[in-house]
């Protein structure tokens, strides 16, 4: 499988739309999947809303996405950072975002800084952004996480962010060697879950 359209990261302000063509590619089961960067708040919340709907108790992760079409469209609406929405036809099937971390500070969720975030030597800390990215059921497992990724680290690439952060659940394995082929590794290990960051200066190797 390769892309139809080669990917040229957007200078598009925050708040729009990239003007560029879509990424597009065929999937491991024949199908055309567009993929959309959009930077700012989320595009199409209505049909994101509805995706994210059928997502089941095994398809969520931390508790994300929430339950509830109300409450997944809360969730969304308070995303602001770069989306990539994979497309199948008119319908989003797949959903990454780069969030800005509050600060910079590269602070675990009890508000404490990790010494490994600081920059080594001068006392301040890492620009951030944190990686969520999700595929509809029905789409799994057909490489559509893979180029998605692709696609949204390009982009965060040319931010002004220095790294990029995710928390996974441990038991989660092929997200998380999805993660390690673009080059994650793991910083904080908990009973549950593992706290991965990247570089943004390294181009994706996926």
């Amino acid at each position: 499988m390769s892309r139809s359209e080669p990917y040229t990261a957007s200078d598009t302000p925050i708040g729009h739309i990239s003007t560029e063509s879509p990424v597009q590619f065929t999937d491991r089961r024949d199908r055309l999947i567009r993929l959309r960067t959009i930077e700012g708040t989320p595009p199409d919340v209505d049909a994101l809303v509805g995706m994210y709907a059928d997502f089941g108790a095994t398809d969520r992760a931390q508790g994300i996405p929430p339950i509830g079409t109300d409450r997944i469209r809360e969730w969304l609406t308070g995303l602001t950072g770069i989306h990539v929405v994979a497309e199948h036809g008119d319908d989003p099937v797949g959903h990454a975002v780069l969030v800005p971390i509050d600060g910079g500070t590269g602070e675990d969720e009890d508000g404490e800084t990790n010494d490994a975030d600081a920059d080594a030597g001068t006392g301040t800390s890492t620009d951030a952004v944190e990686l969520a990215i999700f595929v509809h059921p029905d789409y799994q497992g057909a490489r559509i996480g893979t180029e998605t990724l692709g696609v949204l680290l390009d982009h965060g690439a040319d931010s002004d962010a220095d790294e990029v952060q995710l928390h996974v659940e441990r038991s989660n394995d092929a997200a998380v060697a999805l993660y390690r082929k673009y080059g994650f590794t793991a910083v904080d290990t908990r009973a549950i879950e593992l706290r991965m960051r990247r570089s943004l200066a390294a181009p994706p190797t996926g």
